[in-house]
């Protein structure tokens, strides 16, 4: 082999070694040299961090809407399939009494210890204010309503 079919043979090895390197690598951005190409990429966050971002930034806005996206999803999983409220989930039981429980369970787990305390030491203005609006308020009201009723100023079916 002559000295110049050496050196084309060499220049294509190296040129087809050069092309498989930069057709495997990311090209430089412009701007950058080959030199602080590497720390570039160090700067860049990868995938994973991006994919992290992504899912922290999806959890907080789940964390503050989360009632509005569960109800909004009950909601459309009603209107897709809503034999599974009106059959399956027993709607007369469910939708009375396990739902009150439920909600008055929750709304007792959000009040603190230091308010169960407040609240027994007034307990006799407790006490009071409980039968006040549960007795005497209703017993009025009741009582207004069969005078209209009487004075056929309220129909019947609107008094009870």
């Amino acid at each position: 082999m002559t000295t110049h079919q050496q050196t084309h043979k060499s220049f294509s090895l190296e040129s087809d070694r050069q092309g498989a390197i930069s057709n495997t690598q990311a090209s430089i951005p412009v701007g950058l040299s080959v030199h602080n190409f590497e720390s570039f990429q160090k700067d860049q966050p990868s995938t994973s961090e991006n994919d992290t971002i992504d899912e922290s930034k999806w959890q907080k806005i789940y964390e503050t809407n989360s009632f509005l996206i569960l109800v909004v999803s009950a909601i459309l999983i009603a209107y897709a399939y809503p034999p599974l409220g009106a059959i399956y989930l027993i709607p007369e039981i469910t939708a009375t009494w396990i739902a009150v429980m439920f909600i008055f369970i929750l709304a007792g787990m959000g009040i603190k210890t230091e308010e169960f305390a407040k609240a027994f030491q007034r307990f006799y203005f407790n006490a009071f204010l409980q039968l006040f609006n549960f007795g005497a308020v209703s017993g009025i009201v009741f009582g207004f309503s069969r005078l209209l009723v009487h004075l056929n100023a309220l129909p019947q079916s609107l008094a009870d």
